[in-house]
């Protein structure tokens, strides 16, 4: 079942769109056929906000490193996030059918077991167990309906 969707942070066309998808008997998930150009070069994927995983083109992953090393170290928050990041971090690459391998730690963080949903995050992809996201935008999406806050959207709005 795929959704409306749309690839490439890159090219400055941002990852969008939800796509359903099951794992199979290796753990693999396969990636929307829109993203996958961004991410043929390899990807990195680990664990992320809000016990999803995110799933970045190695140029992006890049863009994290940078940002990560400019942490401290000395703050132990901080300290704690750079472990994190890092020590869950998987390189990977997709096979010929668009797939890429869920490693086990990183299933179990994001209690994956089967169904999948693939969210575009604009610069990155997240992977969500579909009851957890079912849940997650249900509660978003009534928040969304209702915010009183205003946000800069260069105007447009």
């Amino acid at each position: 079942m795929e959704a409306e969707g749309g690839a490439g942070p890159d090219s400055r066309t941002p990852f969008i769109g939800e796509y359903r998808h099951t794992l199979d008997d290796k753990a693999r998930v396969i990636l929307p056929r829109p993203f996958r150009d961004e991410l043929d070069k390899g990807l990195v994927m680990t664990a992320w906000l809000d016990n999803c995983l995110t799933v970045l083109p190695k140029d992006g992953w890049q863009r994290v490193l940078t940002s990560l090393r400019n942490l401290q170290y000395t703050d132990r928050e901080q300290r704690q996030f750079i472990r994190m990041m890092m020590s869950s971090a998987h390189a990977g690459e997709l096979d010929k059918q668009g797939r890429v391998t869920i490693p086990a730690r990183l299933r179990e963080y994001a209690a994956i077991a089967r169904e999948v949903t693939v969210v575009g995050a604009d610069d990155h992809l997240e992977l969500w167990d579909i009851a957890r996201w079912e849940e997650y935008r249900e509660q978003g999406m009534a928040e969304f309906a209702s915010t009183s806050k205003s946000f800069d959207l260069g105007g447009i709005f």
